[in-house]
């Protein structure tokens, strides 16, 4: 592998990571809140989101624990 290609491919890395960073903290912001629309209402449950992007940070070496702090 060429150095260039090394660069190229680390700086795509860290944008996804960048990526996942900000989906995990738009996703934390609003989960639990209440939506009410046409006089329903019902919870936002990202649970399950918020453990597939940390599963996937984990993959690729980062603590979302240590972040969170």
């Amino acid at each position: 592998m060429r150095a260039d290609d090394w660069v190229w491919e680390a700086e795509r890395e860290s944008k996804l990571v960048d990526a996942l960073y900000k989906a995990r903290h738009l996703l934390s912001m609003h989960n639990g809140m209440t939506v009410r629309c046409d006089g329903e209402e019902w919870p936002l449950d990202f649970d399950h989101e918020l453990k597939m992007i940390d599963a996937t940070l984990k993959v690729v070496g980062i603590d979302t624990q240590r972040s969170a702090q």
